[in-house]
Protein backbone atom coordinates (compact mmCIF):
# COMPACT_ATOMS: atom_id res chain seq x y z
CA UNK A 1 0.00 0.00 0.00
CA UNK A 2 1.28 3.35 -0.69
CA UNK A 3 1.32 6.31 2.05
CA UNK A 4 0.06 9.68 2.24
CA UNK A 5 3.68 10.65 1.92
CA UNK A 6 3.71 9.48 -1.89
CA UNK A 7 0.73 10.11 -2.83
CA UNK A 8 1.15 14.25 -1.99
CA UNK A 9 4.19 13.85 -4.61
CA UNK A 10 2.05 13.44 -7.42
CA UNK A 11 0.83 15.98 -9.74
CA UNK A 12 -2.84 16.89 -10.43
CA UNK A 13 -2.13 17.20 -14.27
CA UNK A 14 -4.76 15.48 -16.15
CA UNK A 15 -4.29 11.83 -17.25
CA UNK A 16 -7.46 10.97 -18.39
CA UNK A 17 -7.60 8.71 -21.78
CA UNK A 18 -11.07 9.59 -22.10
CA UNK A 19 -12.98 12.72 -20.43
CA UNK A 20 -16.52 10.92 -20.61
CA UNK A 21 -15.47 7.61 -19.59
CA UNK A 22 -13.42 8.79 -17.09
CA UNK A 23 -16.51 10.87 -15.65
CA UNK A 24 -18.86 8.15 -16.00
CA UNK A 25 -16.81 5.48 -13.71
CA UNK A 26 -15.76 8.03 -11.14
CA UNK A 27 -19.08 8.75 -10.45
CA UNK A 28 -20.31 5.48 -10.33
CA UNK A 29 -17.73 4.34 -8.11
CA UNK A 30 -18.05 7.17 -5.79
CA UNK A 31 -21.63 6.74 -5.13
CA UNK A 32 -21.34 3.36 -4.32
CA UNK A 33 -18.86 3.93 -1.89
CA UNK A 34 -19.58 4.23 1.91
CA UNK A 35 -18.84 7.41 3.62
CA UNK A 36 -16.05 6.67 5.78
CA UNK A 37 -14.16 5.14 2.40
CA UNK A 38 -14.95 9.02 1.08
CA UNK A 39 -13.30 10.58 4.15
CA UNK A 40 -10.27 8.51 3.79
CA UNK A 41 -9.68 9.12 -0.33
CA UNK A 42 -10.00 12.23 0.59
CA UNK A 43 -7.38 12.59 3.07
CA UNK A 44 -5.18 10.05 0.81
CA UNK A 45 -4.98 12.49 -1.93
CA UNK A 46 -5.22 15.98 0.04
CA UNK A 47 -8.22 17.09 -1.89
CA UNK A 48 -11.66 18.30 -0.69
CA UNK A 49 -14.55 16.30 -1.81
CA UNK A 50 -15.76 19.10 -4.36
CA UNK A 51 -12.52 17.58 -6.55
CA UNK A 52 -13.85 14.62 -7.18
CA UNK A 53 -17.19 16.09 -8.18
CA UNK A 54 -15.46 18.32 -10.09
CA UNK A 55 -14.22 15.27 -12.62
CA UNK A 56 -18.00 14.31 -12.90
CA UNK A 57 -18.08 17.86 -14.87
CA UNK A 58 -14.92 17.67 -16.41
CA UNK A 59 -13.92 14.30 -16.49
CA UNK A 60 -10.16 15.25 -15.84
CA UNK A 61 -8.59 13.54 -13.11
CA UNK A 62 -5.30 13.15 -11.56
CA UNK A 63 -2.65 10.46 -11.09
CA UNK A 64 -2.92 11.58 -7.54
CA UNK A 65 -6.57 10.79 -7.25
CA UNK A 66 -6.71 8.08 -9.41
CA UNK A 67 -4.20 6.54 -6.91
CA UNK A 68 -5.99 7.49 -3.81
CA UNK A 69 -9.08 5.89 -5.58
CA UNK A 70 -7.80 2.71 -6.73
CA UNK A 71 -6.02 1.95 -3.10
CA UNK A 72 -9.28 2.58 -0.78
CA UNK A 73 -12.14 1.51 -3.34
CA UNK A 74 -10.10 -1.56 -4.62
CA UNK A 75 -10.56 0.09 -8.47
CA UNK A 76 -8.38 -0.51 -10.75
CA UNK A 77 -6.14 2.88 -11.60
CA UNK A 78 -5.87 2.34 -15.39
CA UNK A 79 -10.00 1.65 -15.60
CA UNK A 80 -10.62 5.00 -13.67
CA UNK A 81 -8.43 6.93 -16.73
CA UNK A 82 -10.18 5.06 -19.32
CA UNK A 83 -6.45 3.65 -20.46
CA UNK A 84 -8.56 0.47 -19.89
CA UNK A 85 -11.38 -1.33 -19.97
CA UNK A 86 -10.74 -3.92 -17.29
CA UNK A 87 -12.51 -3.05 -14.22
CA UNK A 88 -10.94 -6.03 -12.05
CA UNK A 89 -7.72 -5.36 -10.85
CA UNK A 90 -5.84 -3.53 -8.06
CA UNK A 91 -3.56 -4.13 -5.47
CA UNK A 92 0.34 -2.89 -5.35
CA UNK A 93 1.36 -4.76 -8.14
CA UNK A 94 -1.41 -2.37 -10.37
CA UNK A 95 -0.24 0.80 -8.87
CA UNK A 96 3.12 0.86 -8.79
CA UNK A 97 2.69 -0.80 -12.73
CA UNK A 98 0.19 2.57 -13.33
CA UNK A 99 2.66 4.75 -11.35
CA UNK A 100 5.69 3.79 -13.33
CA UNK A 101 3.54 3.83 -16.49
CA UNK A 102 3.10 8.01 -15.62
CA UNK A 103 6.28 8.24 -14.77
CA UNK A 104 6.61 8.12 -10.90
CA UNK A 105 8.95 5.13 -10.49
CA UNK A 106 11.53 7.14 -8.65
CA UNK A 107 9.20 7.81 -5.90
CA UNK A 108 8.24 4.12 -5.27
CA UNK A 109 10.00 2.13 -2.63
CA UNK A 110 12.08 -0.85 -3.42
CA UNK A 111 9.98 -4.20 -3.50
CA UNK A 112 10.66 -6.32 -0.14
CA UNK A 113 12.63 -9.41 -1.54
CA UNK A 114 10.76 -12.57 -1.29
CA UNK A 115 11.87 -14.47 1.81
CA UNK A 116 13.84 -17.82 1.25
CA UNK A 117 11.56 -20.89 1.73
CA UNK A 118 13.04 -22.78 4.38
CA UNK A 119 14.02 -26.66 3.79
CA UNK A 120 10.43 -28.49 4.98
CA UNK A 121 11.40 -30.73 8.24
CA UNK A 122 11.05 -34.52 7.27
CA UNK A 123 7.41 -35.74 7.68
CA UNK A 124 6.59 -38.64 10.54
CA UNK A 125 5.68 -40.29 7.04
CA UNK A 126 9.09 -40.19 5.09
CA UNK A 127 10.95 -41.27 8.43
CA UNK A 128 8.59 -44.35 8.84
CA UNK A 129 9.40 -45.43 5.01
CA UNK A 130 12.80 -45.13 5.33
CA UNK A 131 12.65 -47.16 8.81
CA UNK A 132 10.52 -49.80 6.70
CA UNK A 133 12.97 -50.07 3.99
CA UNK A 134 15.84 -50.60 6.25
CA UNK A 135 14.01 -52.98 7.89
CA UNK A 136 13.26 -55.39 4.91
CA UNK A 137 16.62 -54.84 3.75
CA UNK A 138 17.78 -55.99 6.71
CA UNK A 139 15.58 -59.04 6.83
CA UNK A 140 16.49 -59.86 3.50
CA UNK A 141 20.14 -60.08 4.04
CA UNK A 142 19.26 -62.18 7.17
CA UNK A 143 17.21 -64.41 4.69
CA UNK A 144 20.27 -64.59 2.67
CA UNK A 145 22.74 -65.43 5.24
CA UNK A 146 20.52 -68.50 6.53
CA UNK A 147 20.30 -69.98 3.39
CA UNK A 148 23.41 -69.57 2.95
CA UNK A 149 24.40 -71.57 6.08
CA UNK A 150 21.81 -74.08 5.45
CA UNK A 151 23.10 -74.95 1.86
CA UNK A 152 26.89 -74.87 3.56
CA UNK A 153 25.42 -77.52 5.96
CA UNK A 154 23.71 -80.01 3.30
CA UNK A 155 27.27 -80.26 1.37
CA UNK A 156 29.24 -80.63 4.82
CA UNK A 157 26.59 -83.94 5.14
CA UNK A 158 26.81 -85.40 1.80
CA UNK A 159 30.63 -84.59 2.07
CA UNK A 160 30.50 -87.03 5.70
CA UNK A 161 28.39 -89.32 4.07
CA UNK A 162 30.48 -89.64 0.96
CA UNK A 163 33.71 -90.15 3.47
CA UNK A 164 31.78 -92.51 5.64
CA UNK A 165 30.92 -95.47 3.08
CA UNK A 166 34.01 -97.73 2.89
CA UNK A 167 34.48 -100.74 0.26
CA UNK A 168 33.18 -104.16 1.32
CA UNK A 169 35.80 -106.72 1.05
CA UNK A 170 34.68 -110.32 0.47
CA UNK A 171 37.25 -113.23 0.83
CA UNK A 172 36.32 -116.65 -1.58
CA UNK A 173 34.36 -118.11 2.09
CA UNK A 174 32.25 -114.91 2.31
CA UNK A 175 31.36 -115.26 -1.52
CA UNK A 176 30.22 -119.09 -0.88
CA UNK A 177 28.59 -118.86 1.81
CA UNK A 178 26.69 -115.47 -0.25
CA UNK A 179 25.92 -117.76 -3.16
CA UNK A 180 25.12 -120.48 -1.00
CA UNK A 181 22.21 -118.53 0.64
CA UNK A 182 21.54 -116.67 -2.76
CA UNK A 183 20.87 -120.53 -3.52
CA UNK A 184 18.29 -121.38 -0.42
CA UNK A 185 16.45 -118.37 -0.84
CA UNK A 186 15.59 -119.05 -4.62
CA UNK A 187 15.15 -122.77 -3.59
CA UNK A 188 12.54 -121.34 -1.02
CA UNK A 189 10.42 -119.32 -4.48
CA UNK A 190 12.61 -116.07 -3.64
CA UNK A 191 12.08 -114.39 -6.47
CA UNK A 192 14.70 -111.59 -5.76
CA UNK A 193 17.56 -114.10 -4.73
CA UNK A 194 16.83 -116.18 -8.17
CA UNK A 195 17.05 -113.02 -10.06
CA UNK A 196 20.59 -112.23 -7.92
CA UNK A 197 21.88 -115.45 -8.61
CA UNK A 198 21.12 -115.72 -12.23
CA UNK A 199 23.09 -112.16 -12.51
CA UNK A 200 25.46 -113.86 -10.42
CA UNK A 201 26.01 -116.70 -12.37
CA UNK A 202 25.97 -114.41 -15.52
CA UNK A 203 29.33 -111.90 -14.41
CA UNK A 204 30.85 -115.51 -13.00
CA UNK A 205 30.96 -117.13 -16.50
CA UNK A 206 30.42 -114.23 -18.80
Amino acid sequence: MLDNTIIKQLKQTNVSADSEKTAQRVEALWKSAKNVQKKEVCELADSAVSTIYRVYNTGHISAKLAVALAQVLGANPFYLTAESDEQEGSGDAVLREFLTAHGYAALLPESEPEPKRRRAPRTRRVKEEAEEAEEEMEAEVEAAVLEAAIEAEIEDEIEAEAEAEIEIELDDGDILTLIHALHLKAACGAESAAAALKKLYGILLG
